[in-house]
């Protein structure tokens, strides 16, 4: 399941779905959407609530945006509420004036097809989405992988342009092109968001963060060899997880987010199985596969 947004339902239906009011959209959140958006089918839409987020943060604890700048939120009030500050994924601020996301952050699950939102946002030095620090940031426009396929999740990264810069010292770097130091199975890597604190709908509202191994491709070959959630590929893939005790994870509400790995980023949360559960590793986009592409939008 994609751990991000999706379709939504009810008042401003677009990306992403949710499971209550400025919740974000995640991982693990696809099969239990549709659940939801058969249900709100039969609600007249002046009673529906606003769509729910992406995935969020299992086992970790607290950080902020004061220690980790580059991390932003990326939301839609019209869509998700202003509970969570409209919050529905994450991203990365990799140039003062651009944002790394999913690319399943900006489609329609239903339609299957790509969503523009008019009051789109990237929120930038906002710990507590309760609160109003930090900025709100307009998008002035999107762009997706070319081979992103929905149904594979494959080239899962979006870039978003902001209508203001931001302080270049907030940038976080990505791996380079190629790059495979990064993926050695073992190496820490540390994943951040808003998201699901232990997969039952528990959305915080201030930013969380946990540490987990990359894993071998193998592994995650085999953990995902097929089924309705996908299938690895390492091409554009990479796993990271506790692959047999879980716990530690992201979640709904945390898609788009970085994973980072010595100061750079190196993933994208993309998509899984549940959250935290043992032998359904998080899924994420391999950035030293996408890495030129995405620079090019520079």
């Amino acid at each position: 399941m994609l751990r991000g947004a999706g379709a939504g339902a009810g008042a401003g239906a677009g990306v992403g779905a949710g499971r209550g009011e400025g919740r974000p959209v995640g991982r693990g959140f696809w099969r239990r959407r549709r659940a939801l958006l058969v249900l709100l089918a039969s609600v007249p839409t002046a009673l529906a609530t606003p769509a729910i987020p992406a995935q969020a943060i299992v086992g970790g604890g607290p950080t902020t945006t004061a220690k980790d700048p580059w991390m932003v939120a990326v939301a839609s009030r019209s869509v998700y509420g202003g509970t969570r500050s409209g919050q529905f994924c994450g991203g990365t601020l990799v140039a003062p004036n651009k944002v790394v996301t999913a690319a399943h952050c900006l489609y329609d699950e239903q339609t299957m097809q790509r969503v523009d939102r008019p009051d789109l946002k990237v929120i930038v030095g906002r710990t507590d989405l309760g609160g109003s620090a930090g900025r709100e940031v307009s998008v002035v426009s999107t762009w997706v992988d070319p081979n992103y396929d929905m149904n594979t999740n494959m080239w899962d990264v979006a870039v978003l342009t902001l209508a203001t810069p931001q302080n270049p010292h907030d940038v976080l770097p990505m791996v380079p092109e190629g790059a495979t130091a990064p993926y050695s199975p073992g190496t820490t890597a540390t994943v951040y968001g808003w998201g699901d604190l232990r997969g039952n709908g528990d959305y915080p509202t201030t930013l969380h963060q946990v540490q987990v191994p990359i894993l071998a491709d193998s592994t995650c070959a085999s953990d995902y060899a097929s089924g309705s959630d996908g299938t690895f590929r390492a091409e554009s893939m990479i796993c990271a997880g506790r692959q047999t005790l879980g716990g530690r994870d992201a979640c709904q509400g945390d898609s788009g987010g970085p994973l980072v790995v010595a100061g750079r980023l190196a993933g994208i949360v993309s998509w899984g199985t549940g959250c935290a559960e043992p032998g359904h590793p998080g899924v994420y986009t391999r950035v030293a596969a996408v890495a030129d592409e995405v620079r090019s939008q520079f």
